[in-house]
């Protein structure tokens, strides 16, 4: 007749198995249901995206305001231009007046202009790092997108593996007594999963110390429960 401790702590010995399997995958599943979504590295890339096209009308901005200005300084040489040059101002006071005023119109608008080249030289190099970045952004979007979908795919393979085993837990249990199995949920918490440890001639492969024959022995003959005096995890030979 099969001896029954021997039974058990073989039917526990296939229980830690299915259990560290179960530990596994849900290790795996947690770990990969926590990167599913946009990582730092896409909302990042997304926040200078919206970084830059700010820039891009702030730069926008700045040169139409350059552009206006430059434009009401021509409508207001155009015409004294005409009164200067058009013979109805004839006292020399007011010619030389008018004189100054175009030259002085003149000059700002020269310095204006130079703006206006400044301000266009920063609308190129704003559309072109918005442009860089934007396509950047449409690579490592679809870098993502592909990363999550297998990402998806492996959640859903990890969550039938988990409910297999999860079956195959619950029918193992069912065979092992109420307090061993107690007992090994105990050592198992206390011991990172791991309750029981095989026996390698007189050494436990648990905490990989050497075993008195005696204790060695009642464990080979599986009459008794035997438990490893260091680490206390149930021996299995």
């Amino acid at each position: 007749m099969t001896n029954f401790v021997a039974t058990q702590i073989a039917d526990l010995w296939r229980l830690q198995e299915t259990d560290l399997a179960l530990d596994s995958r849900r290790a795996s599943l947690a770990d990969a249901e926590a990167r599913v979504g946009e990582g730092e590295e896409l909302q990042a890339l997304r926040a200078r995206v919206d970084d830059l096209a700010a820039s891009l009308r702030a730069a926008e901005s700045a040169q139409r305001d350059v552009d206006a200005e430059a434009a009401d300084l021509r409508a207001k040489i155009t015409p004294a231009e005409e009164k200067l040059y058009g013979g109805s101002v004839r006292n020399p006071k007011e010619l030389a007046d008018l004189q100054a005023d175009v030259e002085s119109m003149k000059r700002h608008l020269a310095a204006v202009e130079d703006r206006d080249l400044e301000a266009m030289t920063a609308v190129e190099a704003a559309q072109r790092a918005l442009a860089d970045a934007r396509a950047e952004l449409e690579a490592l979007e679809a870098r993502v997108a592909g990363e999550q979908a297998e990402l998806r795919a492996r959640i859903d393979q990890l969550r039938a593996e988990i409910a297999v085993y999860e079956r195959e837990r619950a029918e193992r249990a069912a065979d092992v007594e109420s307090d061993l199995l107690k007992k090994y949920e105990h050592l198992r918490r206390a011991h990172q999963g791991r309750a029981v440890a095989r026996l390698d001639r007189n050494l436990c492969l648990g905490c990989r110390i050497s075993l008195p024959a005696n204790m060695v022995n009642r464990a080979r003959a599986g009459h008794t429960l035997v438990q490893c005096p260091n680490c206390e995890r149930i021996l299995y030979a």
